[in-house]
């Protein structure tokens, strides 16, 4: 009794997942694939039906080899799912391959779905090279609150087409990445494209494109936050009196902006300055770059008039193109009063800066723009970036994004290792009795020795492209490194090492993987040797190294894989 007692108790204590509420499992699941939560089903009765209640549907065609068994999977899960629970979230990454009719049938199956279940977030990743348009209830939902549709930039036009009446009562957030928008002329342009938004709190708007409207206005009682980037078309007039946060760069026109409660701007532009048409009170903090521009003088006059509507601002950013127009002309300012009196920080940099371009000259501020500048808040903090601060740092980032990258491709390769491990394990119903006799005829050999070729095959190419990918990516962050002075070096030193431990770490277990594989022969009458030559033996995989300026060695990535040139042409007879 107290050994069965003992074991139960072992039992639960090693499996404190599964005695966790219910609401709390499905959390967890919501940050795996979709096809792992099922998975999960075979772990015990406690777990085979709690993927039917999840709330939170991540779909991705990724993890299929093409749409058609996307299509099965999307129809399977939906079809078994229980029908009573709402959908909280839904995020599709649609396929890059695929005819277009297809794609739009899957999407629609999904978003109906989701829809009638009274879905609240929406996260549609759209491929490059489709113009896809959703279906219209997608734009009249009463529960959506959170939509946010993406496509990768191309050079094409925008991914869709967009109803001109927009019918979300309760949408909050709205985030559109190369979306083509429809405005009509003839309807009073100054209502804006998103008046039957009434809930909107949050809007971005990113490389977006606004058909049949001459100008683009942005007028909402409620936004509070709002972005504008590489608008195709003009900006003309953001009227929002409860914005509290606003964004804008390199959108064209002449931008006149009504938010008297606004608390942070962030501006970046070519040419044209901003025009308010009401105090900024309450204005925090301001980041203002400008770019391209002449040094004129109807130009100087415009960025001033701009900055002394920033007169309140307590954190002022300024780029070193609007510092050399103001001392092109100091005679403009040399005896005008600063604006400044709240001013707390004045921070100047270089601005966009091109790590290749050595030759982008760093600016000296002359002592009547600094006067200018600071006299109204004496006790201002004043923080100048040299060109080469600016560089550093955006090297710095640029390796900590690249070394992020890396640890999530890494991932996903083991955790896709440790499925093709459980998918490749023996099941002890399918093994072959001894007393059994049996013989094959020769179609069943020749299949059955050629699946074994394929899957051999695939495992090395599927190889090969990982340790090409990690070994490029490792060199791109390297060549980034060097660059840092030593300073920044050492603090990202360890990271990276790891990281490259890591790679050795993963490319070994490949090898394993793949040396099991190469000497697990099909179980076979014997065959042609002439015709079907044995696997490669496993001292064609042993590893190489060669000398790495960072962490001392480098895997030969390419050595263990030229085994693959062995193979047979899987389409003999």
């Amino acid at each position: 009794m107290d050994s069965g007692h003992g074991k139960i108790r072992m039992n639960v204590e090693g499996d404190r997942l599964s005695i966790l509420p219910d609401d709390l499992i499905l959390k967890i699941l919501s940050f795996v694939r979709l096809k792992s939560a099922i998975r999960t089903s075979v772990l015990s009765s406690r777990w085979r039906y709690i993927w039917t209640s999840m709330p939170y549907l991540n779909f991705s065609n990724e993890d299929f080899r093409n749409l058609a068994k996307f299509s099965k999977f999307v129809t399977h899960l939906l079809s078994r799912r229980k029908n009573q629970i709402e959908v909280f979230s839904v995020r599709l990454t649609l396929p890059k391959k695929g005819g277009q009719a297809f794609v739009k049938k899957v999407i629609n199956k999904i978003l109906n779905y989701a829809l009638s279940h009274n879905v609240q977030q929406l996260n549609i990743i759209y491929p490059p090279g489709k113009k896809i348009e959703s279906p219209l209830s997608f734009f009249s939902s009463k529960s959506l609150k959170h939509l946010t549709l993406t496509r990768a930039f191309t050079s094409d036009d925008s991914i869709m087409m967009t109803p001109r009446t927009w019918e979300l009562p309760s949408l909050a957030t709205l985030n559109l990445y190369c979306v083509t928008l429809y405005g009509d002329s003839t309807d009073d342009e100054s209502a804006g494209l998103f008046s039957n938004c009434a809930n909107l709190k949050n809007l971005t708007l990113d490389r977006c494109r606004v058909e049949g409207l001459d100008s683009f206005n942005i007028c909402h009682p409620g936004i509070t936050d709002l972005t504008l980037e590489n608008i195709f078309c003009n900006v003309g007039n953001v009227v929002t009196p409860e914005l509290k946060n606003l964004t804008i760069k390199n959108c064209r026109g002449t931008h006149l902006i009504s938010a008297p409660n606004l608390a942070s701007l962030q501006y970046e532009s070519n040419v044209y300055p901003l025009q308010f048409s009401a105090n900024l009170l309450h204005l925090d903090k301001a980041d203002i770059c400008i770019y391209h521009f002449s040094n004129s003088l109807k130009r100087t006059q415009e960025v001033l008039c701009m900055l002394q509507q920033l007169h309140s601002v307590k954190i002022l950013t300024l780029n070193f193109a609007i510092v050399k127009l103001l001392s092109s002309f100091v005679e403009l300012i040399s005896y005008q009063p600063s604006p400044f009196a709240n001013l707390k920080s004045l921070n100047v940099h270089p601005g966009h800066v091109i790590p290749k371009d050595q030759t982008q000259p760093n600016v000296t501020m002359s002592t009547e723009v600094k006067n200018y500048l600071l006299d109204g808040s004496p006790g201002a903090a004043f923080t100048m970036v040299s060109l080469e601060e600016a560089i550093a740092a955006m090297d710095v980032a640029s390796a900590l994004g690249l070394m992020k990258e890396l640890e999530v491709l890494l991932d996903q390769w083991k955790e896709n290792t440790v499925h093709m491990e459980q998918d490749k394990a023996p099941n002890g119903s399918h093994r072959a009795q001894p007393d059994t006799k049996m013989k094959l005829c020769t179609g069943e050999t020749t299949a059955h020795v050629e699946s074994y070729w394929k899957d051999l095959n695939n495992q090395l190419k599927e190889g090969h492209r990982r340790s090409v990918s990690a070994s490029s990516m490792l060199e791109v962050i390297e060549e980034v490194l060097i660059k840092l002075p030593t300073s920044h070096r050492a603090k990202l030193q360890p990271k990276f090492s790891s990281l490259c431990a890591e790679v050795d770490t993963i490319m070994d277990d490949m090898m394993h993987h793949l040396k099991i594989q190469c000497d697990r022969k099909p179980r076979t009458p014997p065959l042609d040797h002439h015709r079907y030559p044995s696997p490669p033996s496993t001292h064609q995989f042993d590893r190489g190294g060669a000398a790495h300026p960072l962490h001392g060695t480098t895997p030969n990535v390419s050595a263990p894989f030229t085994a693959y040139a062995l193979l047979p042409p899987l389409n003999e007879s």
